[in-house]
């Protein structure tokens, strides 16, 4: 056989693996700020007339994920869900920004959902340092990318760590007289009597967010705002959050925020 018949056997063996084989685009900030706002999307609720902010929501993008940009850019926005109670700035942000008339357009509406994310520090940070545990897990690299800061580690034990906890699943009496109100991770808590410790308030946060997140524990939470005095109350609020099922809950939760947050409980 003369050179030319081999030459042309060994490329049409190897031709269907060439073929075959996906070259990447490179990937750059600007590659995965667009993967991301795939996932951040505005919708017009007709009942309200106004524009709404879906942050990281599985609605916003349905389309299967294909490519290394968008599976790593998915996984992200799973590690991002549990810190969603941290986005009060870019509601803010969106919600100060459409409230005009005559409201936006959509094409518009949707730039500013998008600039929402990138206008907030905290969460544009923390977009970042998900990011880059998932570029790292997967042995990639952006090269013009932001370098986020890593949290410094911290270990606490579970009795340090509780009272912020328990401070974001607060039962309240307004008046004399009136029902109880178990406020779970909102701006009524009881953070402000604990001494100033800003991971441990984070985290107690982020952990009764999962509370209420949690349908079972929400409906259990809610249950006990009819169960007595408001000191009664108190008492079966923590005595429910120290229960094992509770603290495995909570522990679950501050491990999935961990690398956000840099806490590791060590006797959870």
């Amino acid at each position: 056989m003369s050179r030319a018949p081999r030459f042309l056997l060994a490329a049409t063996l190897l031709s269907p693996a060439c073929a075959g084989r996906r070259h990447e685009p490179p990937l750059t900030e600007s590659a995965l700020r667009a993967e991301l706002d795939r996932h951040t999307c505005a919708r017009w609720e007709p009942e309200v007339k106004q524009w709404s902010l879906l942050l990281f929501d599985s609605s916003c993008d349905p389309a299967p994920a294909s490519g290394d940009a968008q599976v790593l850019t998915r996984a992200a926005v799973a590690r991002l869900r549990p810190l969603l109670l941290l986005t009060e700035s870019a509601h803010d942000h969106f919600y100060e920004e459409t409230a005009r008339s005559p409201p936006p357009s959509h094409e518009e509406a949707q730039r500013l959902a998008d600039a929402a994310v990138w206008s907030d520090r905290l969460l544009s940070g923390a977009v970042w340092q998900a990011l880059a545990r998932e570029l790292a897990a997967r042995g990639l690299a952006c090269g013009d990318c932001p370098r986020p800061r890593e949290p410094p580690p911290i270990t606490a034990r579970w009795a340090e760590f509780f009272p912020y906890l328990a401070a974001y699943v607060w039962p309240v009496q307004l008046s004399e007289g009136a029902p109880v109100e178990i406020f779970t991770c909102s701006e009524v808590h009881g953070a402000a009597a604990l001494p100033v410790n800003p991971t441990l308030t984070q985290a107690g946060q982020l952990a009764a967010f999962a509370f209420a997140e949690d349908e079972t524990a929400a409906r259990q939470i809610h249950a006990l705002a009819s169960q007595g005095s408001l000191a009664e109350i108190l008492k079966l609020v923590r005595s429910y959050l120290d229960s094992p099922e509770s603290r495995r809950l909570a522990c679950a939760a501050l491990a999935d925020v961990a690398w956000f947050t840099g806490l590791r409980i060590s006797d959870c």
